[in-house]
């Protein structure tokens, strides 16, 4: 709603306004055709509406704009860096973690932690009835990675890494990274 009301305080509004209010259901379904048939949409109301809704939508998590938006985000870090070498999809149990029990507040000694003191069905009901546990443990085991593992060098020297927050059918989140790093010139093919 505050991106909306955003919309509706530029001083372009009354323009807009009048451009969306003069829109009518024949005007959508010759630009709907239109768009089926990939041509170009030249009508100004249908054009302008359209930019609303994808301006409004690329910063809604999971809707069709923000998924565009990622993908250009990628793209373009694919044209300025270079292709990726490694992909990593990142979806951390914290289910079986007891980090993630030890976020939720559940007193528990990490160095001498076994799966089985706890019954999988109370750490489930523990993980549900706290889920910025798991937002703060997902958080800090990407952040890690990150850390220890990429800018780590483990796998060489990283130039850069892009990857997308997703969140599972169960809720919880999962990352994937498209990552670059820079190989030794030993490592490299050559093609006579």
């Amino acid at each position: 709603m505050s991106k909306t009301k955003l919309q509706t305080s530029r001083r372009t509004w009354t323009h807009t306004e009048k451009l969306l209010r003069e829109i009518t259901v024949d005007q959508l379904i010759v630009a709907k055709n239109w768009a089926q048939d990939h041509q170009p949409i030249s009508d100004p109301g249908v054009k302008e509406l359209l930019r609303m809704v994808m301006s409004i939508g690329s910063t809604a998590p999971g809707s069709d704009e923000k998924k565009s938006c990622m993908l250009a985000q990628l793209k373009s870090s694919i044209v300025y860096h270079g292709c990726p070498i490694i992909f990593l999809t990142i979806n951390p149990g914290e289910r079986h973690s007891p980090l993630a029990l030890f976020y939720a507040g559940t007193p528990i000694d990490i160095k001498n932690f076994s799966p089985k003191m706890y019954i999988i069905a109370d750490r489930l009901k523990t993980m549900l009835e706290n889920p910025l546990a798991v937002v703060e443990y997902f958080h800090n085991t990407v952040r890690a990675i990150i850390e220890g593992v990429l800018k780590g060098r483990m796998f060489g020297e990283l130039v850069h890494f892009y990857g997308p927050v997703e969140y599972q059918g169960r809720g919880t989140p999962h990352i994937h990274l498209a990552v670059r790093i820079s190989m030794p010139l030993s490592t490299q093919f050559t093609v006579d």
